[in-house]
């Protein structure tokens, strides 16, 4: 009883809470944890120390994820917008949405932001009892997420070298066939410049039909130009033929969640770009 009274001190006072100096004495009430914890956090953007495409997220006491790590991208599987926070039973709670990081239509091609998708997210944090000081808590919470920082690390995410409107034209690429880079200095290649194959999309999950475009019958075609990294995932995403009323998101939340196989450059992989259609219709089906 007394460790867990312990840590539930320190949390208190980390979050800027007073609490009398002897343990035995009496603490701040939970719901005023939850309050401080709350304004803290909810409606911020959360980076996760461990990207993954799981829909139910787990972090144990050591501050390390217990699903074992798949390879995703941050870009598009580590970014969570806290919706709900709740502390209970030596727990953090955070119930939020996914979000992922996609080129801006506005000006196109020069600006990444952050798009909300329609995907719900549960992340539970186990709150170690042996925390017996700020520090230690900070330390802890900054090895299962980040809170600060984000929009600068989204900023350098992607950095294109070349009119990505032009790239049709063969004629416009660079002879080495190296259109960006990505987080790190990974090179991207163009695969029509001939340096780099074109990967095969094997996994294709389909969006789903938001209510109110089938409400008004909208079809169409989305094209979604996508960096697809060394690894086969879609790391940077863009939607260049839009339709609207909802859709973009779908579609952009279900592309995300694609897999490809890796792109190949002598041999080696390799980050490539390629654009993705996917076709609504009136009766509600896709393609």
């Amino acid at each position: 009883m007394r460790s867990s009274c312990a840590s539930f001190a320190v949390l208190v006072g980390f979050l800027g809470c007073k609490f009398p100096a002897s343990l035995g004495a009496t603490l701040a009430p939970q719901s005023d944890l939850k309050k401080e914890i709350r304004q803290r956090y909810e409606g911020k953007l959360l980076l996760l120390s461990a990207p993954s495409s799981f829909d139910l997220i787990h972090f144990d006491a050591k501050g390390h994820a217990t699903r074992e790590a798949t390879g995703e991208p941050w870009t598009t599987s580590g970014l969570v917008r806290a919706r709900k926070i709740d502390v209970r039973n030596r727990q953090m709670i955070i119930d939020g949405q996914r979000e992922l990081v996609a080129l801006d239509p506005e000006p196109p091609g020069t600006k990444l932001i952050p798009v909300t998708t329609d995907r719900d997210v549960h992340v539970t944090i186990e709150l170690p009892p042996s925390i017996h000081s700020t520090s230690q808590l900070n330390t802890f919470l900054a090895q299962v997420f980040s809170a600060d920082g984000v929009a600068q690390r989204i900023a350098n995410a992607w950095h294109s070298e070349v009119d990505l409107k032009a790239m049709d034209d063969v004629r416009t690429l660079p002879r080495n066939g190296r259109i960006g880079t990505l987080e790190n200095g990974r090179p991207v290649y163009s695969w029509e410049s001939g340096v780099v194959t074109k990967p095969r999309a094997f996994y294709k999950p389909g969006p789903t039909y938001p209510a109110n475009a089938l409400f008004k019958r909208v079809s169409g075609t989305i094209r979604v130009r996508v960096v697809v990294n060394e690894k086969g995932f879609p790391e940077i995403l863009e939607v260049i033929q839009h339709l609207g009323e909802g859709l973009d998101a779908r579609v952009l939340s279900a592309v995300s969640q694609w897999r490809f196989e890796r792109p190949l450059r002598d041999g080696v992989p390799a980050a490539t770009m390629v654009i993705v259609e996917i076709k609504f219709h009136l009766r509600g089906k896709k393609s």
